[in-house]
């Protein structure tokens, strides 16, 4: 993993160095907007523009900042593309910076008008924070089912709180972790299948800016039309009246929100003792970064596929338990077994163990045959 992770780090890095790609959210909605409101009206859009424009406006201002930029970055990529043969090395990272600098601003842009809060901080920086975000704006962009929902569940977080501006917790130091990392991973597995075939293009002068020029656009509106129908259902979608709020924070942010209705079925052993690590560690309402860690671990060194790990960590980042069916495992001594020994090192990544983490191991270690003896034994 980490080799792709570092491709995209890599990218995103060369694109954030290139200056103006900071997005001035108040500058931006100020231009975009004071000639569709009056000035009281001008003011609470800029707080956020679904609450006054119509949602065929916004459409209309998000389409017009998707084809200037459309224009820009496959202008850019033709002249980029133009050199060929020897100038190949040089040539992709610069395409591929341009192309990702004109994603980032365009990325801004589509959120701020769909009412997400200033990624940028107090000095007017895209921080680490902001960088979590628009890595999962692009794996929005590529098609990545996993930062779709997270994206879902932040703009949630954005809708109850009101925030002005993007709390400055690194999404990476939260339940997003895994899901960021391993979108992170997707993003630059495309990237390098993308590049090299873009590269092959360029290997024909002339041509070559053609084709890369092409390939651009054949890429760029399908991906930011995919972000902006996200962000489009999220912010339109959520409408909490003042008397739900408490309810739905609740709801949505709280541990023992509640349990997945249709319980969970399977013949991996592997996949469901991880998903039984996963609600071991969020019953007890005492999520931690430790915990988090052993998990995180757990999944990536697993023999599961991609997509597995994938949805692995969309369920660490759900607020609900899961209703696993564990039957499968009742004549199966060695990964009974297995199982609690993993649960024990969830239990043990905090010095104090809450009292549902230790009933819920009992309850499952029972159902698995175990004694209470062998029980204790284990938890000690």
């Amino acid at each position: 993993m980490a080799s792709e992770v570092t491709v995209w780090n890599k990218v995103m890095s060369s694109a954030l160095a290139i200056p103006g790609v900071q997005v001035d959210r108040e500058t931006f909605l100020r231009s975009e907007l004071r000639q569709y409101c009056s000035k009281d009206e001008l003011e609470k859009a800029i707080s956020n523009p679904v609450d006054v424009l119509s949602e065929d406006r916004i459409d209309s201002l998000a389409n017009s900042c998707i084809s200037n930029h459309l224009l820009k970055v496959t202008s850019l990529s033709v002249v980029a593309g133009i050199p060929g043969g020897l100038a190949i090395a040089a040539t992709i990272p610069a395409d591929m910076a341009q192309y990702y600098w004109h994603t980032f601003v365009l990325a801004q842009k589509l959120a701020y008008l769909y009412g997400i809060p200033d990624l940028r901080d107090e000095n007017g920086n895209l921080t680490e924070t902001s960088q979590d975000m628009l890595t999962l704006f692009v794996g929005v962009m590529m098609g990545a089912a996993a930062a779709n929902n997270a994206i879902k569940n932040v703009s949630k977080a954005f809708a109850v709180q009101v925030v002005k501006r993007l709390p400055q917790k690194a999404l990476t130091k939260t339940v997003y972790y895994p899901i960021i990392k391993q979108v992170a991973k997707w993003i630059g597995i495309k990237l390098t299948k993308d590049t090299f075939a873009k590269g092959i293009g360029k290997t024909i002068p002339i041509l070559g800016g053609v084709i890369s020029g092409g390939l651009t656009a054949a890429t760029f509106r399908p991906s930011a039309k995919r972000l902006q129908k996200k962000l489009k259902e999220q912010m339109f979608d959520i409408h909490i009246s003042e008397g739900d709020t408490d309810e739905y924070v609740e709801a949505t942010f709280t541990e023992e929100a509640g349990v997945i209705e249709d319980p969970v079925v399977m013949d991996n052993p592997e996949k469901l003792i991880i998903q039984f690590m996963i609600n071991l560690a969020k019953v007890g309402g005492n999520w931690s970064e430790k915990k988090e860690a052993i998990l995180t671990d757990v999944i990536e060194n697993s023999t599961l596929s991609d997509d597995e790990q994938l949805e692995l960590a969309q369920v660490m980042a759900c607020d609900k338990l899961m209703q696993i069916d564990f039957s499968s495992l009742q004549n199966d001594e060695a990964n009974s077994a297995k199982l609690l020994e993993k649960g024990v090192d969830i239990l043990k990544a905090e010095d104090k163990v809450a009292l549902a983490e230790k009933l819920y191991f009992k309850k499952i270690a029972k159902q698995l045959g175990f004694s209470a003896e062998d029980i204790e034994e284990a938890m000690n």
